[in-house]
């Protein structure tokens, strides 16, 4: 799921499911399907909102081998 913010207001609904009520600002997580419906529905409305810098991933070292770990034998 990703994080979108709304960027003017909006409501809906679809098969029993309900959006919004949203103002501007508002953040919402939606899944693919859901957001490409809205964006069809009223174009622009969504935004998708980058993560913070501290929510991001770190990248990963040179050895991504994780070191002290139980080997996967079984």
């Amino acid at each position: 799921m990703a994080r979108y913010e709304v960027q003017r207001p909006y409501t809906a609904a679809r098969d029993g499911l309900r959006f919004g009520p949203w103002v501007e600002g508002d953040q919402v997580e939606l899944d693919g399907a859901d957001a490409a419906w809205i964006e069809r529905d009223s174009p622009g409305v969504l935004g998708e909102v980058k993560p913070a810098k501290s929510e991001r991933q770190k990248p990963a070292g040179a050895d991504r081998q994780h070191r002290g770990g139980a080997n996967r034998s079984g």
